[in-house]
């Protein structure tokens, strides 16, 4: 029974002020936990912020990471390098991802615009300064040569020679005359400090891969070798423009070939006599050259170009049926196709009467 002095009262004394200040205690430190959480939570935004905005430089900037350095010494490198704002920050990021040890050495390029994550992801994966080359289907080696010594500053003259070296050839796995032909044309990232001899190491890789198991069948059907494939797939390369005439022009070579007749390909007497620019001329033909297939029976000794995918199937994979003998340029790319050399005097006939009436009327045009 509760005593009639207590009814209606309110408790007075100690024990009514201690559950008031148990509730200001609690308060205090739940201001204090969500204090301290708020504060980390913008230490941790500003600091990622910090790491993930990007910013500009006037220009590409190399630093070279040597061998062994120690995350703070890479750290102490970017920042004299102006790579990073805060050397500090960067070591307290590495270390937070756990890349510590783990930073790899070499020339790294950095800008126009980066931010420092990317630097740090960079040096993490060995991302070194490179470049994109391309390589265009059908570029001679030593095109090349010129295109590499431009780009990357391999000398063209180590290449070329690296190129005709038997040894290099030997090395690679290959038995041909010179490495033309297996360059393959493709676009490649390379690193600044990319060597001649990488880069043709690179190229043949690949043309290696683009000859594949599927091809390398095929063409042990056809009873052709690599170098006799490269070399067909070259003139092919030389010949077309687009890739729906490059089967027809393979299954032209393969017919002579087939019938013993002599290729008598342009591209082989250019190459022959070093002309790519000039118009051919029938004292061209007479060039004694084991290249100029007017005097030579049979595929020439090796490639006079580097063929692309595209020709290196076709040499493999002729049009079916197909019974083409001739073929003339139109003048736009395309050619015009022929079984006998009759068809052929009169398709050559028909376009050279369409050229000189279409200069006839641009010159009529100009004088009048």
């Amino acid at each position: 029974m509760i005593p009639e002095a207590t009814v209606g009262r309110r408790q007075t004394g100690p024990g009514a002020r201690r559950p008031r200040f148990r509730r200001a205690l609690w308060f205090v430190r739940d201001l204090l936990i969500v204090s301290a959480t708020a504060f980390v939570l913008f230490v941790v935004l500003s600091q990622a912020h910090w790491f993930l905005s990007t910013r500009e430089i006037d220009s590409r900037i190399l630093v070279e990471v040597p061998e062994g350095a120690s995350l703070r010494e890479i750290a102490s490198l970017l920042s004299e390098a102006g790579i990073t704002r805060d050397p500090d920050k960067f070591v307290l990021a590495a270390r937070g991802l756990r890349f510590t040890g783990k930073l790899q050495a070499g020339s790294y390029e950095f800008g126009p615009v980066f931010s420092e994550l990317e630097v740090l992801m960079a040096i993490r994966y060995g991302e070194v300064a490179g470049r994109h080359l391309t390589i265009p289907e059908g570029y001679r080696a030593s095109q090349i040569a010129v295109l590499l010594e431009s780009v990357l500053a391999i000398d063209a003259t180590e290449f070329m020679d690296l190129v005709h070296d038997p040894e290099m050839i030997t090395s690679l796995g290959l038995t041909a005359p010179s490495l033309e032909g297996y360059l393959h044309p493709d676009t490649y990232r390379m690193r600044l400090t990319t060597t001649a001899r990488e880069a043709i190491e690179m190229m043949v890789a690949q043309t290696r891969r683009v000859f594949d198991e599927r091809m390398s069948a095929r063409a042990e059907t056809l009873e052709m070798s690599l170098h006799e494939v490269v070399t067909l797939a070259s003139i092919i390369e030389a010949e077309a423009m687009f890739d729906s005439e490059r089967p027809r022009i393979s299954a032209v070579y393969h017919n002579r070939l087939e019938s013993g007749w002599r290729l008598e390909a342009d591209p082989t007497v250019r190459y022959a006599t070093g002309n790519y620019r000039r118009k051919l001329y029938y004292t061209d033909l007479d060039e004694d050259s084991p290249y100029n297939t007017y005097r030579r029976s049979g595929l020439p000794p090796g490639p006079i170009c580097n063929p692309g995918r595209a020709s290196i199937e076709a040499a493999v994979f002729p049009l079916p049926g197909n019974e083409d003998f001739f073929f003339v340029a139109n003048g736009d790319g395309t050619h015009t196709f022929s079984r006998t050399f009759q068809e052929h005097v009169k398709a050559r006939e028909r376009i050279r009467s369409e050229r000189e009436a279409k200069e006839f009327s641009l010159d009529s045009g100009e004088n009048g």
